[in-house]
């Protein structure tokens, strides 16, 4: 395997793998918070408070999760509305034991949107950028690693202007 191939491969791989970690846990986050809960309506939780049929509840940010008294180990969970004061209360008056929790943050979605794009510009540098001036560094005599700096801004115009006016160690071939 030629040099140039291996380092597109070092380069796509150490770029992919954060991502590849980023997802992975965003699969594994996701399954774990997601179950087999029955889902009721906002008006059905209501009405099992009122019928003195709720056990137990856990409110965090716009969710409901709890248990029956018919059956305690089955959850159930519901959306709320922005003002569910009202079945807060009756939850209160039903003797309900009742949790409110903080909102969970969800940073994963943002981060994939903010950072997705620049993970993809990333990748597509490593590939067009590193891989050609890694040779090219190299047949003139530089430290061939010097390539991946191709991806700073800025940095990337000083270091051309070096390599160009330096003076080269070997040359191309002489055709005869």
């Amino acid at each position: 395997m030629s040099s140039a191939v291996k380092v597109v491969a070092f380069c796509a791989i150490i770029l992919l793998i954060p991502l590849c970690l980023i997802v992975l846990w965003a699969v594994v986050h996701r399954s774990a918070s997601m179950g087999k809960d029955a889902e009721y309506s906002y008006s059905d939780v209501f009405n099992k408070v009122q019928n003195g049929q709720l056990l137990d509840a856990v409110i965090q940010g716009n969710e409901l999760r709890g248990h029956l008294k018919t059956s305690p180990k089955d959850e159930f969970r519901t959306t709320l509305p922005p003002n569910y004061d009202d079945l807060l209360q009756a939850m209160l008056a039903a003797k309900v034991n009742v949790i409110i929790k903080p909102r969970r943050s969800n940073f994963l979605l943002p981060l994939l949107i903010n950072v997705g794009p620049f993970l993809l510009v990333m990748i597509v540098s490593a590939i067009l950028l590193v891989a050609p001036f890694w040779m090219i560094f190299k047949k003139a005599g530089f430290q061939p690693f010097l390539s991946v700096l191709m991806m700073v801004p800025f940095v990337n115009f000083v270091l051309i202007y070096i390599v160009a006016f330096s003076e080269w160690k070997t040359g191309p071939a002489q055709k005869a």
